[in-house]
């Protein structure tokens, strides 16, 4: 059988250079020497072409892709013919006299470019020997050796996120069968996440797939009630924090206001009817002092020391570290502004002037 293979191979190499040398010969060597074969006559030499290597590369791609897909087709028969191309380049290498039969119409002329072709061609056809890891375990596991091609199967699911069916329903059933449920549970939770359809023609692993199935749909909507009741727990918190934040607010608005209601008691300021007291911003509190009518009728100096006086008070309470943060607005029974702060600083006090 071997004897019978090489002598294949030895005249598939001589059937690739006498069809190289005829397809020279006939096609492009008339033009080449510039001879007339049915005349006799001389014609004037035509160039080579131009195209470089651009045209034999895509020659020997197309061989590329045909070899490739018989490969994929008939084994042997690919490569056969990947052996047969792979001959008349390395023989090319040998017989550099050979290459201007081949080259030279083509219009790769340097040595530099023709072995460049030659090693693309020699490349590519070796490309089409390898095989995958899963064209392995396909091969292992049509000659028994199962455990071997699973190996190689985990490994390509592991790096895949849309995991084969075929592959699938081997991993699951050598595992099923050699009595490692859990790892065939983790699988075929694998398919089940990825939406994929299994056919298994055990009746005993149709049962075990059906039995992960409900077990993954009771597991998914326990995750989803313990997520809805986190999400509420967070809510509620989130909720309890910020009353408890209005009230220490509140609480330490009273405490601000009272303070200041003491102050002005103290000092018997009768200008003031009322005050309120918020918090405008982070650190920076108001306080809104409405004024009897009695304010309108003082002088304006007065009404401005008043308004000092009263902002002095305030930043003491409010704000005793930064005071500038403690504002107050100064107005009348009819809710008109007569005074206050000024939004640059709260110690830039201004009143009306008339």
């Amino acid at each position: 059988m071997s004897g019978d293979y090489l002598a294949f191979v030895d005249l598939s190499v001589d059937f690739s250079l006498q069809f190289q040398a005829v397809f020279t010969s006939h096609l492009f060597m008339p033009e080449a020497t510039g001879e007339d074969m049915s005349s006799g006559k001389q014609k004037p030499t035509s160039q080579p072409s131009k195209g470089g290597c651009a045209i034999p590369c895509l020659l020997i791609f197309g061989i590329f892709i045909f070899a490739g897909i018989l490969v994929s087709a008939r084994p042997f028969g690919g490569a056969l013919l990947a052996l047969a191309v792979i001959s008349g380049a390395v023989a090319l290498f040998i017989k550099s006299d050979w290459q201007d039969n081949v080259f030279q119409p083509l219009g790769v002329n340097t040595k530099f470019k023709r072995y460049l072709v030659l090693g693309i061609t020699i490349w590519l056809m070796l490309i089409t020997f390898t095989s995958t890891s899963r064209e392995k375990a396909d091969a292992l596991w049509a000659k028994g050796k199962k455990s071997e091609a699973v190996e190689l199967y985990v490994s390509d699911l592991e790096g895949t996120s849309s995991p084969s069916p075929r592959i699938l329903e081997r991993v699951i059933e050598f595992y099923f069968e050699n009595g490692n449920k859990e790892k065939a549970e983790q699988f075929s939770n694998m398919a089940i996440e990825a939406d994929v359809e299994l056919s298994p023609q055990s009746n005993e692993l149709r049962e075990f797939l059906t039995s992960v199935r409900e077990d993954h749909a009771r597991k998914v909507e326990q995750q989803k009630l313990a997520e809805d009741a986190k999400n509420k727990a967070e809510v509620a918190n989130k909720e309890a924090e910020r009353e408890k934040q209005e009230r220490d607010s509140e609480m330490e608005t009273r405490k601000r206001l009272d303070t200041f209601l003491a102050v002005l008691q103290t000092a018997e300021v009768t200008v003031v009817k009322s005050v309120r007291v918020q918090e405008i911003s982070a650190g920076m509190w108001e306080a809104k002092i409405e004024v009897s009518n009695n304010w309108h009728i003082k002088p304006y100096q007065i009404r401005l020391q008043d308004a000092q006086n009263l902002w002095n008070a305030w930043a003491k309470i409010a704000s005793p570290n930064e005071p500038d943060s403690a504002r107050i607005k100064i107005v009348d029974s009819n809710g008109n502004e007569v005074g206050g702060s000024r939004v640059l600083a709260g110690s830039l006090i201004w009143v009306q002037e008339n």
